[in-house]
């Protein structure tokens, strides 16, 4: 298998939060609601309520272009078959804004090692992997990772273009 199919198959069982095999609705919710959880951010928070609505937003923006055949979830054949449809990038940036914004708990455009791994693990990913990925972003030992790093790895990730991202470490 390729490094992209990789990441596909690494965002949809991330995106799979309770393992069925489909991503659904809840499972958008359901994340939302690990992230805030592990950060300790208030549910009725700004960066709550922006974080749900852009899980929110990815999942109406993946249904709406991948679900073949109208049952209202997502099968990993569905989610892998395409992945740079028209609004697909509109549609992941909210999410990838809205979970760095809220591991940046001091608002000050990085975030903390500790503060990134707890995110990443209510996400989904192996404590392992995370450490990979933030070395990747961190080579000099500062700690912490800009934001705006962190979003367009994001956004190379879920969309999975090309044959490298510095997300392959999640995989």
């Amino acid at each position: 298998m390729d490094a992209r199919l990789d990441r596909i198959k690494a965002a949809f069982n991330a995106l799979d939060t309770d393992a069925n095999g489909y991503l659904e609705a809840d499972d958008f919710d359901r994340l939302a609601h690990r992230i805030t959880r592990a950060l300790d951010v208030p549910e009725n928070s700004a960066k709550a309520q922006a974080l749900h609505t852009g899980c929110r937003r990815y999942w109406q923006g993946l249904v709406g272009t991948l679900d073949q055949n109208n049952d209202g979830k997502l099968s990993y054949e569905e989610y892998a078959e395409f992945h740079e449809p028209a609004d697909y990038e509109a549609n992941v940036r909210p999410y990838a804004d809205a979970l760095t914004a809220i591991c940046d708990r001091d608002d000050d455009g990085f975030v903390q090692h500790p503060d990134f791994v707890r995110g990443m693990q209510a996400v989904g990913f192996p404590a392992e992997n995370i450490e990979a990925l933030f070395q990747a972003f961190d080579p000099h030992g500062t700690g912490r990772v800009a934001t705006s790093e962190w979003r367009t790895a994001i956004e190379e990730f879920f969309l999975a273009r090309g044959s490298h991202a510095v997300g392959d470490t999640l995989v």
